[in-house]
């Protein structure tokens, strides 16, 4: 087959019609995403009006994209730029390729005057003087493609914030330890038992090819990938039926620090890779290990000195009295966490992570009434129509990704593989802690974690990101089909579960009050009324010597509530008084009742009454 450039005397233009048809194909490509949302938030308002709960938006955003990707692909929409085609020969290169070897398209480059022009190419069914025809192509099928870098650069850094900066701070870090150890210790087993079966089920030999193409490392990879849990429809369920909170939070605080640790644990996987086709090796190991300590904990740093500066600003300045500035400032600090911690080669998930975690707890105590509240509502906003959009994406993928490798036994294979390590990772963690746990985490509870362990956007996201090789695509394609199974099948099953499980719902938290704080602050308590309220806590010493630290340094240097800088840090002279902000006095002139304190984020209100009990005995 001869190829070079098919046209002669290309006119100047050409390269404007080009972006042309490159513009309106991206711009159908957003019209349907956004016509499929827009289908969804008027179902989601039709299925709140009528109280239905068996399934959630995202299941609703999958279920759309895979019918208009099916759609899609049966009608075979697509704009072509089609010319009349001019069969050219060149004497300067020949290919020639077999009926076996011929590729789908082919790219060109070639010089027109001072400029280069590149084409693609795909064959065509039109014949010309028994040649085939080579046309100018751009299908809307290949333009609904799942970009990964749009993924991870723009729709995941707010799905991330939000989950950090909506923390239910009181119940997260009551079950710290255990979120912890379900996260870190869990993730890993996970990754590890999946990696495993699959590893003895290519090994069988079941399947052809399997055998040769699977070797651990890539077990390995799908193992990292497919341990990131989203149960993102569970928990809007939780919150909608008022689920007993502590159990809420387990799930919570394991999913977004899960969705962390399998990023940073995927990425340090790859790094293996120079010794992937060698026996084991310490070195490889060591480095992975290092690789993913240096890359979490670098993540953490940059996130936290983001947080804080920006909790320092809004301290120190009178942006308070411009909101639109207040909440631009809030909003781009929060997004270059995210870019800071890439730019350091880490991972901008954990750094926008925790940078929302310090946002949420320093720096919006800073933030002006109003700014709180389109802080609040704009990255609420961003997090609906970014997971939305992800969904859809993903529902389109199905039928418009023409590179999937099918391998039903693999597949099969790696629901049992997910579901045995989700049984090794919930169950023995949970016995472990119970040991020491005052507060036990009962049978109940784990199997609903269990049942919770839905997978989404991120291990979607990372298995599209290296899809290169035969292997990497099983294991894209298999990803794909948990994805939309788990989110159908167990989401949509949240509530009989529930009910099965017979666990509490519809249980109002009681209401917090502002004298925990007053009262803290005006008397110094015993060690032995210390140790009471922080049994009722339920933080444990090291979360209560945190708390008082925060408190007591923390809080004052970085906002404008507690005490003073100068109170604080009598000892630095002119700097504290510096560090006082004069926001300070108008603060306590606008206080009222109704104000939300420091401490009750984390102490119940059991906890007054030992309060008041220690002031009267005193």
């Amino acid at each position: 087959m001869l190829l070079g450039n098919p046209y002669e005397d290309i006119e100047e233009n050409e390269g404007d019609t080009h972006a042309k048809v490159a513009k309106r194909v991206t711009s159908i490509t957003y019209i349907v995403i956004i016509l499929l949302l827009v289908l969804n938030v008027c179902t989601i308002w039709i299925f709140k009006q009528k109280r239905i709960r068996y399934i959630h938006e995202t299941g609703l955003s999958l279920l759309y994209g895979v019918v208009a990707g099916l759609i899609i692909k049966l009608v075979g929409v697509s704009i072509s730029e089609v010319r009349s085609p001019r069969i050219g020969t060149c004497d300067k290169v020949t290919y020639n390729f077999s009926e076996e070897t011929l590729p789908y398209y082919i790219t060109t480059e070639f010089t027109n005057g001072s400029s280069k022009l590149k084409r693609l190419y795909a064959y065509s069914d039109t014949l010309m003087n028994n040649e085939t025809a080579l046309v100018v192509i751009n299908k809307l099928s290949e333009a609904l493609q799942f970009d990964p870098e749009i993924f991870f650069y723009i729709l995941l850094p707010p799905i991330i914030f939000f989950a950090g900066y909506d923390l239910k701070k009181k119940h997260f870090f009551r079950n710290i330890g255990s979120i912890l150890m379900f996260a870190f210790v869990g993730t890993t087993i996970s990754a590890f038992a999946v990696a495993a079966i699959m590893w003895l089920y290519c090994q069988t030999g079941m399947e052809a090819g399997l055998k040769e193409e699977f070797i651990f490392f890539e077990c390995l990879l799908f193992g990292a990938l497919i341990s990131a849990t989203d149960p993102v429809t569970v928990l809007a369920l939780f919150s909608e039926l008022n689920v007993d909170v502590d159990l809420y939070a387990l799930i919570f605080g394991e999913s977004v620090m899960n969705d962390a640790v399998a990023i940073v644990l995927f990425e340090s996987v790859l790094s293996y890779a120079p010794y992937r086709n060698a026996s084991f090796s310490a070195v490889g190991f060591l480095s992975c290990v290092g690789q993913f300590c240096l890359t979490f904990f670098g993540s953490f740093f940059i996130g936290t000195v983001v947080g804080l500066i920006t909790a320092m600003i809004t301290k120190l300045t009178r942006l308070c009295d411009f909101p639109v500035l207040e909440t631009s400032l809030f909003t781009l600090m929060s997004y270059s966490s995210f870019l800071l911690s890439e730019a350091a080669g880490f991972t901008g998930i954990v750094g926008i992570l925790f940078c929302a975690i310090t946002q949420a707890h320093y720096t919006s105590r800073n933030l002006s009434v109003e700014s709180k509240q389109r802080v609040f509502e704009l990255f609420e906003t961003l997090n609906f129509l970014a997971e939305n959009f992800v969904f859809s994406y993903i529902g389109l993928f199905l039928f418009t990704y023409d590179g999937h490798e099918w391998r039903p036994g693999f597949i099969v294979c790696s629901f049992l593989a997910i579901a045995v390590a989700r049984l090794v990772n919930v169950f023995p963690l949970s016995g472990l802690l119970n040991l020491n746990l005052r507060q036990k985490i009962p049978c109940k509870f784990q199997l609903m974690m269990w049942w919770a362990g839905l997978r989404g956007a991120i291990a979607f996201a990372l298995a599209a990101e290296y899809s290169e090789g035969v292997p990497r695509r099983i294991i894209l394609t298999t990803t794909l089909v948990i994805v939309l199974a788990t989110v159908l099948i167990n989401g949509s099953t949240t509530t009989t579960v529930l009910e099965l499980l017979r666990i509490r719902v519809g249980i109002v938290e009681d209401a917090e009050t502002d004298h925990i704080i007053n009262q803290l602050a005006q008397k110094q308590i015993g060690d032995e009324d210390l140790h009471r309220l922080q049994e009722q806590s339920g933080l444990g010493e090291m979360g209560w010597r945190f708390l008082k630290t925060d408190y007591s340094y923390l809080v004052p240097l970085f906002t404008i509530e507690g005490s003073t800088a100068e109170d604080a840090f009598p000892w630095c002279g002119p700097v504290a008084r510096w560090l006082t902000s004069e926001r300070r006095a108008d603060r306590q002139e606008s206080l009222g009742d109704d104000d939300v304190s420091i401490l009750e984020e984390y102490i119940p209100v059991e906890v007054e009454e030992i309060i008041f009990g220690s002031s009267e005995t005193a």
